[in-house]
């Protein structure tokens, strides 16, 4: 009997332990906290900086001739052999300037389309500025150039023993450029994207030229040479396309690389000069057209912030 109630006991307790241990807590890890991941919005505001080159398209420059004629009939062959010697073209020897400056634009986002306008103020220096001024393109007197090209022509004047040796030597430089273009884009991923852009392009375009016209032999010095010198610096407008790369490394942050082309039109200058006897006597009145186009490419880099003003909220993440 005893032996009956004690078994009993046990299975009670037993029974008992059990339901207890089934009320405690369970002893596994909790699940680990969810982190959403960054939310990569394009839309809004953005400003940047960015650097990179400059390589001139236009290799030449041409210069046309005119014989205006003299007033004694004896010197016209001098007019002639003048005006041959100094039609020519010239060389560049030096295409390349370095640029930096700054970028603002504005985004809007549809899905995994970007569109938006850009514009940018760069500064021009390098070999065709010199940068006296250290100001490196963003301020005037910065232009004191040595890249360029000479040309010499030579002419026999008639029948004579004599020729007309011309010299023409041009030095050219961009101050500064500035784009504003629209640009359309497609997201390959949320934060990388590839865009195509276009717009206007104003520069500011420099070139200096010197004309050297003398007559050989020169017997006694009684033959001074004609000299012409001319200074020309005007803002010119075109337009600019190209293309690039964007990659938004943090929410408010993206690098970019682009190549773009620009084209600012062409230009044109007009020289005369005079051979003389003693500076008196005028053997020769030649007049001078030199001509150039204004374009080529831009490779540069940079870095933006991003404002994201307007851009929408990202997903409420619940806390438990």
């Amino acid at each position: 009997m005893v032996r009956k109630v004690l078994m009993a006991s046990v299975a009670a307790a037993t029974i008992a332990g059990s339901a207890m241990a089934a009320d405690l807590p369970s002893r596994h890890a909790p699940p680990p906290a969810y982190i959403p991941p960054p939310v990569f919005s394009w839309t809004g505001f953005y400003i940047g900086i960015n650097g990179g080159g400059l390589w001139n398209g236009s290799r030449d420059f041409a210069t046309t001739s005119t014989n205006f004629g003299t007033p004694i009939a004896l010197f016209a062959p001098v007019g002639t052999a003048a005006a041959v010697a100094a039609t020519h073209v010239i060389p560049t020897n030096n295409r390349f300037q370095g640029l930096v400056g700054g970028t603002w634009g504005y985004n809007w986002q549809f899905n995994q389309f970007v569109l938006g306008t850009e514009s940018d103020f760069q500064g021009v220096f390098g070999c065709n500025n010199n940068n006296n001024n250290g100001a490196f393109g963003f301020g005037a007197g910065n232009n004191n150039n040595n890249c360029g090209g000479t040309a010499v022509g030579v002419a026999r004047i008639g029948a004579t023993p004599f020729s007309v040796i011309n010299q023409q030597t041009i030095t050219r430089g961009l101050d500064w450029l500035s784009t504003s273009r629209v640009r359309a884009g497609y997201l390959i991923t949320p934060s990388f994207l590839i865009y195509g852009t276009a717009g206007v392009a104003i520069g500011d375009v420099r070139v200096n030229t010197a004309i050297s016209s003398s007559i050989v032999p020169n017997i006694g010095g009684l033959l001074p040479a004609g000299l012409s010198t001319f200074n020309y610096s005007h803002i010119k407008a075109g337009f600019a396309a190209g293309g690039g790369l964007e990659w938004m490394f943090l929410p408010n942050w993206s690098v970019k690389a682009e190549a773009l082309y620009y084209d600012l039109g062409r230009s044109t200058i007009n020289q005369s000069f005079q051979n003389t006897i003693l500076g008196v006597v005028v053997l020769s009145n030649t007049g001078t057209q030199t001509s150039w186009r204004n374009n080529g490419v831009i490779a540069r880099a940079g870095i933006n912030y991003h404002f994201s003003w307007g851009a929408a909220p990202g997903p409420v993440v619940a806390r438990y």
